[in-house]
């Protein structure tokens, strides 16, 4: 469960690999239900799918929020497994850099989704069961600077970079694994070990 110097232990893991499950269905679904969104206001039906896959969207989205927090708190108090030796300082740096900014995103995407929705202040946000869950930002009008096209921007900003930097990890991981031939992909693989 826990991790050691030179491997993450199975928490860490299933963290690391549920979350990125989330990500890769909520972010092609955010892009489904925003398509949905402009058809909902000629069909009853489709009025129907958009509120589901907003329900859904919005809920992995809160559950990543909340996950993300459990997960540095996890991480704070373990230790870290040491990069593989011979790795360029340059190298480690980048790797740190990057694990930073992709939890920054974790929670800049969540909650500039739901500060867009409650700017908007016209539609309800979701969290599983639940319905209309407090807003993080006043209502103003849609032309206000800091109204909802102002954290949709942040929203959009969020997973475009995201997938930037989710490339470079992803570029990195394989990197090691096939390149170097070291064990920092293996040791983060759900089933693997270093």
């Amino acid at each position: 469960m826990h991790n050691t110097t030179a491997r993450w232990g199975w928490l860490a893991k299933a963290f690391h690999w549920v979350m990125a499950l989330m990500v890769a269905v909520m972010v092609p679904l955010g892009y489904v239900m925003a398509e949905t969104y402009q058809f909902n206001v000629i069909s009853t039906q489709m009025e129907a799918v958009h509120v589901v896959l907003s329900r859904l969207h919005q809920s992995i989205g809160l559950l990543v929020l909340i996950l993300v927090f459990v997960r540095l708190g996890w991480r704070v108090r373990q230790p870290i497994p040491q990069p593989p030796p011979g790795l360029a300082a340059y190298h480690k740096i980048l790797a740190r850099l990057n694990h930073a900014f992709l939890y920054v995103l974790l929670m800049l995407l969540p909650l500039s989704g739901w500060a867009a929705l409650s700017a908007f202040g016209e539609a309800p946000t979701y969290f599983l069961w639940m319905e209309g869950l407090p807003s993080i930002v006043p209502k103003v009008p849609l032309e206000d600077t800091f109204g909802y096209g102002f954290f949709a921007r942040i929203h959009r900003f969020a997973i475009y970079t995201g997938a930037a930097l989710l490339a470079l990890h992803v570029s990195a991981a394989l990197w090691h694994h096939f390149a170097r031939k070291d064990t920092v992909l293996r040791r983060m693989w759900p089933l693997g070990q270093a």
